[in-house]
């Protein structure tokens, strides 16, 4: 006898002795077997994620080595600050432009994220205060959207942690071209917000002056402390954004009345993730990891207003800028039933070849 034969002989006498059939005891290590495959994570999948990942990282890293020479032409063109500070503004709005260009063409184009938009017709190249709610850090993709078909792209000045400047390639070309870097103490930091917003006075350059009103990106923690400081203020209670921080606004606003800008800007910016759901933004690898026009929809609603119809008040004009924050919260409810199915949405042009 063969030892396989001996081997299958012995299996059927110790299940006989076991009084169990081998019918049963070859069910159950089919069963065995399937449990472990589930449990195991399918190999090709996890080579497949893996090398997903690697190719995002890679993307990020050509990024910043392509930052990093722009930062040495931003550098070089301080020294023209002395003889005309406006060149030098302009310089470093190109600089900007041909990075923020780049992440936007990788976003749009290579990463197939389709952005539609909806709201106002705006104008090119209007300068304007504008403000969103913000939903990620991921937001600037939304907003640039409509910066790069309004040719503004090298023109967005934000409103941003003091602490980013620090960060390579990226943070110190904020730095470089001028973006209102602050701390977020109104007091301390009200005159440096003035020292910028002269030289942009002064020198008369294409500026989108960006502010996320929240103060901070929303989260469900966040949210909930909104809501508990509305109601013990009687204000109104949002569901789907912070309450606005109106003093910055309001003294960016009068600081610009009379001024080249114009305009009041009020982005409101959504996510939808067909897995996770409504104003789940996706995770800087997975923006660069694979194609996004799958498992991501994003939508942007503009409303333009003019500074000259803006109440003159301080507290008229906080009103103001609250309410629009509710109509923004009754928006964003519209959008999380139906996305934009009912929507009106405009057809811009690329801004990529």
């Amino acid at each position: 006898m063969s030892e396989v034969q001996a081997a299958d002989s012995t299996l059927v006498q110790r299940t006989v002795r076991q009084n169990k059939p081998v019918e049963e005891l070859v069910e159950s290590k089919v069963a065995d077997s399937k449990k472990v495959a589930k449990r195991s994570p399918n190999a090709l999948l996890v080579l497949v994620r893996t090398l997903r990942q690697i190719k995002a990282v890679l993307i990020l890293i050509c990024l910043l080595i392509y930052m990093l020479p722009v930062n040495i032409l931003q550098i070089l063109s301080l020294v023209v600050v002395p003889f005309s500070r406006k060149q030098s503004m302009i310089f470093n709005g190109k600089c900007a432009a041909s990075i923020w260009l780049l992440m936007q063409w990788l976003f749009e184009r290579v990463q197939k994220g389709k952005i539609t938009h909806s709201g106002d017709v705006i104008p090119e190249k209007e300068n304007a205060i504008v403000f969103s709610n913000h939903v990620s850090w991921s937001d600037f993709y939304l907003l640039h959207s409509v910066a790069s078909r309004k040719k503004m792209q090298g023109s967005c000045k934000y409103f941003a942690k003091d602490s980013l400047k620090w960060l390579p390639g990226f943070g110190w070309g904020m730095w470089l071209m001028g973006m209102i870097m602050i701390k977020r103490n109104w007091t301390n930091d009200r005159s440096k917000i003035e020292g910028i917003f002269s030289a942009i006075k002064s020198t008369v350059v294409p500026v989108w002056i960006i502010s996320y009103l929240e103060g901070t990106r929303i989260t469900p923690k966040k949210l909930a402390e909104s809501q508990a400081f509305a109601e013990k203020k009687g204000l109104p209670v949002l569901n789907n954004v912070l309450l606005p921080r109106t003093k910055g606004f309001v003294a960016t606003v009068n600081a610009f009345r009379g001024t080249q800008i114009k305009a009041v800007y009020d982005f409101t910016i959504a996510y939808y993730d067909n897995k996770r759901g409504f104003q789940v933004a996706p995770s800087m690898i997975r923006i660069h990891s694979q194609s996004l026009a799958k498992d991501f929809k994003f939508h942007v609603h503009v409303r333009r207003f003019l500074i000259e119809d803006l109440p003159t008040d301080d507290d008229e004009l906080a009103a103001w800028a609250l309410e629009r924050f509710v109509e923004k919260d009754k928006y964003l409810e519209t959008l999380k039933k139906e996305w934009t199915e009912n929507q009106t949405l405009l057809v811009e042009p690329s801004p990529f070849w």
